[in-house]
């Protein structure tokens, strides 16, 4: 075997180990949407304007709307987050209960309180 195609045959497996760390990459790009994004805002613009309930807020000011997320207004762009994630998955039989008030959420079963319920959540 050549140095050429020693070579070659490590270029390739270094495209490959790329490439597969790319795609592992991509899988978590909808998890991390969920829990935070980016509106950029219109050049000059002096405020920023919660997309749930379409309040408006200063530039440099923080706050946390009545759907739990928490956003921060900067020069430029506007970045929220939610504080309290959503139950995606959950043992069957089970309910969730969302507190908007203190951004918690309970996970359980409603003819057995003492059943543990196993859950997932995403966007926190």
């Amino acid at each position: 075997m050549t140095a050429f195609h020693q070579t070659s045959i490590r270029a390739k497996r270094a495209k490959m180990k790329s490439l597969a760390l790319v795609v592992v990459f991509c899988a978590f790009v909808p998890l991390s949407d969920s829990a935070c994004f980016t509106d950029l805002l219109k050049r000059g613009a002096k405020h920023c304007v919660d997309r749930f309930d379409h309040s408006k807020h200063r530039m440099g000011s923080t706050w946390r709307n009545d759907e739990c997320v928490k956003c921060t207004c900067s020069p430029g762009r506007m970045h929220c987050c939610n504080v309290m994630g959503q139950v995606a998955t959950m043992t069957e039989g089970c309910a969730v209960k969302y507190n908007y008030t203190t951004c918690t959420f309970d996970v359980f079963h409603p003819e057995d309180p003492s059943f543990k319920c196993d859950y997932g959540v995403v966007g926190k």
